[in-house]
């Protein structure tokens, strides 16, 4: 194998016992037929498949509906090991180790906070997008301290970064928020492979939140593909879009 597919999705909160939606949405994990997964606003529960092992960060003291209930997770075919420098944090990050078969990488599942987020994670309140630029700045020194320890390795920061970064008018987020993501990733060396205009090409009905950002040598093997809000059928799946994208090695 030359390559391998990572994928992320947010399942807005659908616990496995809403059956019917449940399996909509397994069908559409299964189309997508990804190596590695980053599932948000998931549950501890909610596999890929059987053939797949699972990290999760803590359960957050905010959603005591089920404790089963994460922000974030990630699913690898092959071995996965979380990582305890940086922790898994109950904001909604967790990084692991996977072993591919093109080689050793990191994966960092992440949420950042959203916009009307009005609480700091010590319970202090906070004004409209503090908190999502509190949380850029922990995340990104958790990213700087991933390259620096492990420099050799690559990276994939995946998951819902709740803000739209297409340009388009009226779409999710500020220029002040966009600019801190914006040097965060160029700082670690990043690169986001997810910030097209996928409302202009009619691949989406509106704009997303989704990223796949890589570090190293890894690089693309071919177009990230996008999967709507909705299946073949019309049916919701979720509010936001599934995102996949195919890597390789460089060189």
């Amino acid at each position: 194998m030359t390559q391998i597919r990572i994928a992320t999705w947010n399942l807005e909160r659908c616990p496995s016992g809403r059956k019917a939606l449940a399996e909509a949405q397994q069908r559409r994990i299964a189309e997508v037929d990804a190596d590695v997964w980053v599932l948000t606003e998931t549950f501890t529960d909610r596999t890929p498949g059987a053939e797949f092992t699972g990290v999760h960060c803590p359960q957050h003291p905010g959603r005591r509906s089920d404790p089963t209930e994460r922000y974030t997770g990630i699913w690898s075919r092959w071995p996965i090991q979380s990582m305890t420098d940086p922790a898994a944090h109950r904001r909604g990050t967790v990084a692991a180790f996977v072993e591919t078969p093109i080689g050793a990488i990191v994966v960092y599942g992440t949420v950042i906070a959203y916009g009307n987020e009005r609480q700091h994670d010590d319970g202090a309140p906070a004004e409209m997008w503090e908190v999502h630029l509190t949380e850029i700045e922990r995340q990104a020194a958790e990213w700087r301290r991933i390259r620096t320890l492990y420099p050799n390795t690559p990276l994939i920061v995946a998951g819902d970064f709740n803000q739209a970064r297409s340009g388009r008018k009226g779409s999710y987020g500020t220029t002040r928020t966009r600019q801190a993501l914006t040097d965060a990733l160029n700082n670690t060396g990043l690169t986001c492979h997810s910030e097209g205009d996928f409302v202009a090409d009619g691949t989406l009905k509106r704009s997303h939140v989704e990223r796949i950002c890589t570090s190293g040598a890894l690089t693309p093997a071919g177009h990230l593909r996008v999967w709507d809000r909705s299946d073949e059928t019309g049916r919701h799946l979720s509010d936001h879009p599934t995102l996949a994208l195919d890597l390789t090695i460089a060189g």
